[in-house]
């Protein structure tokens, strides 16, 4: 069986995305990303938050098609005076009736943007934890 049709399309897709992938920018992260600092206090900004579990009012805001179940997260109102930048107001559009449209606005926290600050009060506690097992050792070395 011989399909011309089925070739010369397959053949004018592979064409297509090796015309995007020769087009395509390689921006450099450096260039990319500016004001770059380090994450300073982790752990103290850290030990501020509550984490908490909860459930969404899902028969109050069915509208929302929020999910059901229990949920871990934080109250935006706890993690917004230690970083303020994680806390977004979310909105979603929601039928209000026929030809009627309404949009819901709420707090929400990117706990995906915790991690960096997570790998930064690791690192922190860490240098603590060798600091104090140097100390150790020369307690030690100094009873003997």
């Amino acid at each position: 069986m011989n399909y011309p049709l089925f070739k010369g399309s397959v053949m004018g897709l592979l064409l297509g995305i090796a015309s995007l992938t020769a087009s395509a920018q390689k921006i450099n992260e450096q260039e990319l990303k500016v004001n770059v600092g380090k994450i300073s206090n982790s752990t103290q900004h850290l030990k501020n938050l509550e984490p908490v579990t909860f459930q969404y009012d899902v028969n109050k805001y069915k509208h929302l098609k929020l999910p059901a179940g229990e949920q871990y997260g934080f109250m935006a109102s706890n993690v917004q005076p230690e970083f303020p930048a994680m806390v977004y107001e979310a909105s979603k559009v929601y039928e209000a009736g026929k030809n009627n449209a309404k949009v819901a606005r709420y707090n929400e926290v990117q706990t995906e943007n915790l991690i960096p600050v997570l790998v930064a009060a690791i690192k922190e506690q860490q240098a603590e934890i060798e600091l104090l097992k140097k100390e150790v050792q020369l307690l030690k070395a100094k009873s003997k």
